[in-house]
């Protein structure tokens, strides 16, 4: 075979690959059947009155979050009442911190087996966007903060609940997350929240 051949065919198998990788879903990284990817954070200094994490009058307290969620197995649609039934959601936590103290973080895994898309959430930002709210997983939780929840660590917690919760506390199960694709932030002094939606195609 020629020089010129080879090098010829190189560059055609080189450009083939290339337009595979282009068009494959990027939904592949997080499992084929995902349509949401969402990434998030939050922070909140120890003596800010508009923190969004703390009851009222609490200080010297350091508190934040950051991680991703995915959804997926739905119709597709983005509209009030879209049901899915596969999601993913990983997030770390340093709540309740004190100044001073260690930030005693823990991590929540949810492994999804039911989500909607609702109205009215009183989590979501910005405020009076429809959100996802997860309707059954298990939720499983490590890292050193905890033994603090009074749940047992590293052990997939089902849910709905049974008695004597009966159900889902929306601060386990609303998410807050916007379904609508863009970028959302707020900003006040000692306080930050940023989310990232992108809907897949």
């Amino acid at each position: 075979m020629s020089h010129k051949l080879a090098r010829t065919l190189v560059l055609a198998v080189a450009f083939a690959t290339l337009a595979v990788l282009a068009n494959a879903p990027s939904a592949l990284a997080y499992g084929n059947t995902a349509q949401w990817q969402v990434g998030f954070s939050g922070t909140c200094s120890s003596n800010a009155s508009s923190c969004l994490f703390l009851p009222p009058g609490v200080t010297g307290v350091r508190t934040g979050f950051w991680g991703w969620c995915e959804f997926g197995s739905s119709n597709g649609g983005s509209t009030v009442g879209t049901t899915g039934t596969t999601g993913d959601c990983q997030i770390t936590t340093y709540f309740g911190a004190t100044t001073g103290q260690p930030t005693n973080p823990f991590h929540i895994a949810y492994d999804i087996t039911g989500w909607v898309i609702q109205a009215n959430s009183p989590f979501v930002i910005p405020a009076g966007f429809p959100d996802f709210l997860l309707t059954s997983a298990t939720v499983t939780l490590s890292g050193p903060g905890a033994a603090t929840t009074g749940f047992p660590s590293h052990v997939p917690i089902p849910f709905p609940f049974g008695p004597p919760i009966n159900g889902c506390p929306p601060m386990v199960c609303d998410t807050g997350i916007p379904a609508v694709p863009g970028h959302f932030s707020l900003h006040s002094p000692g306080f930050e929240f940023n989310v990232q939606v992108t809907k897949l195609p």
